[in-house]
């Protein structure tokens, strides 16, 4: 099957009757064919009462020109960062079966939620707004106060992540020009990103994330092989577990692990910019696929060649230990790789962020007047200063992960898409009791997802605190 036919028949056509009766198709809010993508746009027409004008007149108008594959290159880049250096310790940590366990209830996870929340900003009826934003969706089905616990929990998270990825990347320039300090090379890297500031949307931030899929490979390469080479070479056999019957353990790091395979935080600005928003779960099905394949070949191989001395620092540490300079071709390969990659996580990540500072300040995505530009330019500029504030003050951005990945995290990923999404089918059904009749087993899906999260959140965020406090 080819990819572009992956995409087409992974379009929304899931069929959903109104209180009147009418199907999927004949609802104004559902009408999702390629005709009328444009409707997904900033640029969309108000409402109207009769649908085929609609959607002849959303056919002429401009919208995203984002394609189908840089959506795909955008969702990968949007999840692969600091998995990549985790995901071996999480082997680690839980073991070969706990480890393999862990990532794929990570991946069903996150993957089914990413399709629940994009039926959630699909569906959304037009009299509740434009979604463009995650808080959007929040807003939508709970008001303000769904819009601002929703935007404090996505960008509290996602803003750690990017003052994370600009530790890692102070870390690796560190050891190349160890005469310069980590926190310099933080600070310097933070003044780096600032004129990607000037990529307004995912379509040219996509063009950046291509660029990154390569770097992904090559650090997948570096990665695996060098655990393959490790292993077999290895004087004393590393040591394994099969299990590690641990839940706090496995609680925690199935937080890392939902962590890794997030890309909630950009599915909404993502399906603003495509050409085709309709595409995309069969973009996201494509782009899981890839995220499923690296982070599985550099867990086992990672595991493989460094065993359970994962455990105590990550795989980045044991391929090129912090207290010694850069040295071999496996060392300056893994370091360019590192530098490669994080730089354009950082800028899909951040631009979510940026968007939704965008939207609450009024500065429209399709306005290019200098007036705005310069507001944009601010706005982003605040958004890379409060990363850059969080990475030098956080003693231990390790830890902070952890943490964000046990609570916030398993909220953003795998609770508020469910939530939002049967609140968005109650107002299209009008009841929710309606919507259980008619997906009975779905709405039991949802509901072992919520209630699995429970306990997740607690001990993982217990654990994680514990191991914060301690660093």
């Amino acid at each position: 099957m080819s990819l572009t036919s992956l995409f087409k028949k992974n379009r929304t056509e899931e069929s959903v009757t109104d209180p009147s009766g009418k199907s999927s198709g004949d609802v104004e809010m559902h009408v999702m064919d390629d005709s009328a993508t444009a409707a997904m746009s900033p640029k969309s027409a108000s409402s109207s009462a009769d649908i085929q004008k609609q959607s002849n007149a959303a056919a002429e108008e401009v919208h995203g020109e984002c394609s189908d594959i840089r959506g795909v290159f955008s969702v990968v880049l949007s999840a692969i960062g600091m998995g990549v250096v985790m995901l071996p310790t999480v082997f680690a940590a839980c073991g070969w079966v706990g480890g393999f366990v862990c990532l794929i209830l990570g991946a069903l996870f996150a993957g089914f939620n990413v399709t629940k929340l994009y039926d959630g900003i699909s569906l959304c009826p037009k009299s509740k707004g434009h979604v463009y934003t995650y808080e959007d969706l929040g807003k939508a089905c709970y008001g303000r106060i769904g819009h601002f616990i929703t935007a404090l929990i996505v960008h509290i998270t996602m803003s750690g992540i990017c003052a994370s990825l600009l530790v890692l990347l102070g870390e690796t320039l560190q050891k190349l020009v160890p005469s310069v300090g980590q926190k310099g090379w933080v600070g310097i890297w933070a003044v780096i990103f600032v004129p990607f500031t000037f990529l307004k949307t995912m379509n040219e931030v996509s063009y950046v994330a291509t660029c990154g899929m390569v770097a992904i490979l090559v650090l997948f390469g570096v990665v695996a092989v060098n655990g393959i080479v490790t292993g077999v070479t290895a004087d004393v056999a590393p040591k394994y577990d099969i299990f590690a019957p641990d839940f706090m353990t496995f609680a925690t790091n199935f937080g890392v692990c939902i962590l890794s395979f997030n890309v909630t935080n950009s599915v909404a600005t993502l399906v603003r910019d495509m050409a085709k928003p309709t595409h995309f779960k069969g973009v996201a099905i494509a782009a899981y696929g890839i995220i499923l394949t690296v982070y599985i070949g550099i867990g086992i191989c990672g595991y493989y060649g460094y065993g359970d001395e994962l455990k105590a620092h990550p795989i980045m540490d044991s391929i090129v230990p912090p207290d010694q300079p850069v040295h071999g071709v496996w060392g300056y390969l893994t370091e360019i790789a590192v530098i490669c990659s994080s730089i354009p996580h950082y800028v899909v990540m951040l631009l979510p962020i940026a968007s939704s500072l965008e939207y609450w300040c009024h500065i429209k995505v399709e306005d290019t007047t200098w007036k705005a530009t310069i507001k944009r330019f601010i706005a982003r500029l605040c958004c890379i200063a409060f990363t850059l504030l969080i990475a030098e003050v956080v003693p231990n951005i390790q830890s902070l992960i952890n943490v964000l990945g046990s609570f916030t995290m398993v909220i953003m990923v795998a609770m508020m898409p469910c939530i939002f999404y049967v609140r968005v089918q109650q107002f299209v059904l009008g009841s929710v009791k309606k919507y259980v009749r008619k997906h009975v087993i779905e709405t039991i899906v949802i509901c072992i997802v919520l209630i699995w999260c429970i306990p997740m959140i607690v001990i993982g965020s217990i654990g994680a605190i514990e191991d914060f406090g301690e660093s």
